[in-house]
């Protein structure tokens, strides 16, 4: 198969200009052509498997430089208002960020973020040492987070991929609103030792808050009521007045703020079930992390840019080569809630068809990502995109170093991942099958490689977004079930 020839025109095209861009013949592989790799932040990107030319991609990055991606970017770290449905700033880098950074956020918000992260590790380290014990004296051993969406996704993909080097109390989560959680969780747990933290930026979800109202009574019926129920209850939400509703001091709410959007605030009180379970040091790293990845979109031009280069190659995939779908592949069970998260910050980010110039896009705004852990998608589903009839973008993530001393299993796991990229875009006469494929290697899963890890996609996902002029960081689509639900409930008799 040929590579298209290349087209100068792209240059400041818009999405739907690509469509006239779908080739006759689907595109080689690039590693047929060259291999390309960019590297930052501890990360890999290796593009051979993507389908398209040399020249493809560099118009690709020369459209990107032409729509001022930078510049958007740039406006979103000063805290300048980028959801204007909502007339909000998308503030969540600010969540890492360090005094001196450029561009910043403004003074008032740096010393509001400050304050409440010293609030958070002084609690997160009296609770780690004891000097915040429960009601009866007893040291905390385990926390519960009840929370839903990005209350909950960020905080267990963390806890989950760092569990290797965790040393605090035991994290457990309970999000959904089937009673069965709860059945299963609580009598594993003993009141008096267990600690609750209660997340919702809005303080009205009704999962949440039904979660809250049992666990509430579990702790009471062991005794933990009245006063004694600030020492087993937290809040995190930017309501006012959350905690004092569950009959909490105001001490015990951490709060958010409006410019947070939930996909996007593990960084924020949010994470203290991370923070609880790795420690403070732990914590920043991960902080850090993201942060080197927010500098890397800052400053790295356009074609050394993974998340920028991730974002043009998504749009290509979705309107060139018409691939509708995003299958991610974490070669590593410690990334197995990584779908989830992404699925989120993906979905609710991108899954818009109306402009921010209120137009109707003419092109794909986001692929449905799916996916699953890759050595057992290879006994499951890898089968269809290896002989199927589909088209799919796939992310294969591999983890290179092992922190377990499992040598030869590590071995074949890396050998497998390696092999199914090969494998994914190689011919095949029998099959009317096409993939492009990335491979995201990272030298060992820390801390700040996580960091960099989950701060990489975030970026993607919003230059992906001003790429297509839409709004990333609201949700309108998502309430109506909401309000369907109330309704039933309230005609039920």
């Amino acid at each position: 198969m040929q590579n298209p020839a290349p087209d100068a025109s792209m240059t400041a095209v818009r999405p739907a200009e690509l469509l006239g861009r779908r080739p006759a013949v689907l595109p080689a592989p690039l590693s047929s052509s060259a291999r390309i790799a960019l590297e930052a932040c501890g990360l890999r990107l290796d593009l051979s498997g993507q389908r398209l030319g040399v020249d493809d991609l560099a118009a690709l990055h020369r459209w990107a430089l032409d729509a001022d991606v930078r510049a958007a970017f740039a406006a979103m770290l000063r805290g300048e208002e980028v959801n204007p449905t909502e007339h909000r700033a998308a503030l969540h880098t600010a969540l890492r960020s360090r005094p001196g950074d450029q561009p910043a956020a403004s003074a008032s918000v740096q010393q509001a973020v400050a304050a409440e992260q010293k609030r958070l590790r002084d609690s997160a380290t009296a609770i780690r040492s004891g000097a915040w014990a429960g009601s009866g004296g007893q040291r905390i051993t385990d926390v519960i987070n009840i929370g839903i969406g990005g209350s909950d996704a960020g905080p267990r993909l963390v806890c989950q991929a760092l569990q290797h080097v965790a040393d605090g109390p035991r994290v457990h989560f309970a999000s959904n609103v089937d009673g069965s959680v709860l059945a299963r969780l609580l009598p594993g747990l003993e009141p008096a030792t267990t600690l609750v933290i209660v997340s919702s930026k809005s303080f009205s979800t009704r999962e949440t808050l039904l979660n809250a109202a049992a666990v509430r009574a579990w702790l009471e019926a062991a005794g933990i009521a009245g006063s004694r129920l600030a020492q087993h209850m937290i809040v995190v939400s930017a309501k006012e007045g959350a905690a004092a509703s569950l009959g909490l001091p105001s001490a015990n709410q951490f709060s958010l703020w409006d410019w947070v959007g939930g996909r996007f605030s593990v960084w924020s009180a949010v994470g203290l079930p991370a923070l609880l379970s790795l420690g403070p040091d732990r914590f920043d790293a991960l902080l850090a992390g993201a942060r080197d990845m927010d500098r890397h979109a800052l400053v790295a031009p356009l074609e050394h840019s993974l998340p920028a280069t991730m974002a043009l190659l998504e749009i290509w995939n979705s309107t060139v080569l018409q691939m509708p779908t995003l299958c991610v592949l974490p070669y590593d069970d410690r990334l197995a809630p990584m779908l989830g998260w992404l699925q989120q910050l993906q979905m609710e980010s991108l899954g818009k068809s109306r402009r921010v110039d209120g137009a109707l896009s003419d092109v794909p705004t986001g692929p449905v990502v799916w996916g699953g852990i890759g050595t057992d998608a290879q006994h499951t589903f890898l089968q269809l995109l290896r002989q199927g009839t589909a088209r799919t973008a796939v992310d294969v993530i591999c983890v290179e170093q092992p922190d377990h001393g499992y040598v030869e299993h590590h071995k074949v796991l890396v050998a497998n991942a390696h092999a199914q990229v090969e494998a994914l875009v190689a011919p095949d006469a029998d099959s009317l099958a096409s993939n492009a494929v990335s491979l995201i290697s990272i030298d060992r899963l820390t801390p700040e490689r996580l960091g960099s890890l989950m701060a990489l996609y975030e970026h993607k996902v919003v230059m992906e977004a001003t790429l297509l002029g839409i709004n990333a960081f609201d949700q309108p689509g998502v309430e109506l079930a909401k309000a369907l639900a109330r309704k039933l409930e309230r005609d039920e008799p």
